[in-house]
């Protein structure tokens, strides 16, 4: 009998410890500050990477971006269409991204109802439920009191919070990739995209770590990312690398599932991954994540004073 087993466990035991699992969720659809002229080239080139790497992925989208000058943009709406007939999925990211930490609940609340105006009738057509909410910036609520107010007004409009656990700064490369780009400075953009893509494979690995000190298994992770011109020309690249480290892309229904994400979270004004969130609420006090490269930074700081 011992002879039986002993393939068996190491079987499984090798498995489990391999079992590197990832949900990609991209915020601020239709597109995140893309420039001008380039949004329909965006939503195509992330459908495609997305649809070539078998990545059931959602999107979550700001309805106020579907206006141009207060009016109504039947071609933006489309690109949301185009995600939902490639197979993917769409969640609510309030109307105009409202951060809670900024804004009193009433206006949160009011962001989120406008946020689904046409998302819900959108999905309701292509067979779908919109079930999942994310807070603009991570931003959960100030206080215990608000944030607990904040989960009742989310719930009451039936949705479900997206975590993330491999949070990053991935905007600050976006920025400056998406003004490059604007420029036609192609050298400067590639230059970007390939720090962005050394950056992201550190951020990774630090909260991988971070999750391997909270718990003796794996998890599923939830990837932030945004619909940018950054991940429009690198996320092959970056999808690519999760293969390599053995990560298989699942639904975001599959992640939820796991008893970590109905662990307490610590109370902040910030957008933290929840995997720091977690450890702040056992009592933990973890390292901060992954600069963002040196140069890339100087020339965000550079953008932000334009």
């Amino acid at each position: 009998m011992r002879l039986l087993l002993l393939p068996f466990l190491t079987f499984w035991l090798g498995s489990h410890a391999q079992d590197k699992r990832v949900v990609v969720t991209l915020d601020d659809l239709p597109c995140a500050n893309c420039p001008e002229g380039t949004w329909e080239d965006v939503n195509t080139d992330l459908l495609r990477t997305l649809t070539e790497h078998h990545v059931p992925a959602i999107g979550f989208v700001n309805e106020g971006k579907l206006y141009r000058n207060g009016t109504f943009d039947s071609a933006r709406y489309t690109l949301l269409e185009r995600w939902l007939d490639a197979g993917m999925d769409l969640g609510n990211h309030t109307y105009a991204h409202l951060g809670a930490t900024r804004h009193s609940l009433q206006e949160y609340e009011t962001d989120i109802v406008n946020g689904e105006r046409h998302l819900r009738p959108l999905l309701l057509k292509h067979g779908k439920e919109l079930r999942y909410f994310r807070h603009p910036f991570l931003q959960t609520g100030p206080t215990t009191s608000y944030r607990d107010s904040l989960n009742a007004v989310i719930e009451k409009h039936g949705y479900t919070i997206a975590p993330v656990t491999f949070d990053n700064d991935e905007f600050i490369y976006a920025a400056c990739h998406g003004s490059a780009v604007a420029e036609g400075n192609d050298s400067a953009a590639d230059r970007i995209g390939d720090r962005y893509l050394t950056y992201m494979a550190g951020n990774v690995r630090f909260h991988e770590a971070r999750a391997a000190e909270l718990f003796d298994r794996p998890i599923p992770h939830i990837l932030l990312l945004h619909a940018n011109t950054l991940n429009a020309a690198k996320l092959h690249d970056l999808l690519s690398w999760f293969e390599q480290e053995g990560y298989r892309f699942i639904t975001l229904a599959e992640a939820l599932k796991d008893t970590c994400y109905t662990l307490p979270e610590s109370t902040t004004r910030y957008g933290f991954s929840w995997i720091r969130r977690w450890q702040e609420a056992a009592g933990q006090r973890p390292p901060w994540p992954p600069e963002v490269d040196a140069e890339v930074q100087l020339r965000y700081d550079a953008l932000q004073k334009r």
